[in-house]
């Protein structure tokens, strides 16, 4: 009839099955949660980078719809990717944006520059603007990226 090992292997047939289900109800009671609405949405046709020298100051208009309050901003990164797609750390004359949550576009501007370190490493010619804002939700921290193709032109330093 049934011996140990047929028992085993048994028992161990449906402890692996009941693994497996147990792991797709949950994978997909997880896939299911409601996702939280976006923090913000880009509106990047409203969107400025004023080109210039390498080694002066790049001016940047840059606008949103901000859809939450309930994340605060922990960080921001700028970075710009020159002609030769190297990637440069940008500084920005502001560390944070602020503002309520609305349904209107919210423009605002800053200035940046290229490190003077880098200032003789950057390609001239078309490079893109790249930005990351950090936050701390409720749901976590969650990354932000600048919309794709914020193009400008970097000259030569004079």
């Amino acid at each position: 009839m049934f011996n140990s090992d047929s028992i085993i292997k048994y028992i161990t047939i449906i402890a692996t099955l009941l693994t497996i289900t147990v792991s797709g109800v949950s994978f997909i009671s997880d896939i299911s949660k409601e996702v939280p609405n976006p923090i913000l949405t880009w509106a990047p046709e409203y969107f400025e980078i004023t080109g210039g020298p390498a080694n002066q100051e790049f001016k940047a208009i840059v606008a949103r719809k901000k859809h939450r309050d309930d994340c605060s901003v922990s960080g921001f990164l700028l970075e710009v990717k020159d002609s030769n797609l190297l990637t440069f750390k940008a500084a920005p004359s502001i560390e944070k944006f602020t503002g309520p949550a609305t349904n209107e576009i919210d423009k605002f501007g800053f200035t940046f520059f290229i490190q003077d370190a880098d200032v003789n490493k950057v390609a001239t010619g078309s490079a893109t603007l790249l930005g990351q804002i950090l936050y701390k939700c409720p749901e976590g921290d969650v990354v932000v990226l600048y919309p794709p193709n914020l193009n400008f032109i970097i000259e030569p330093p004079v």
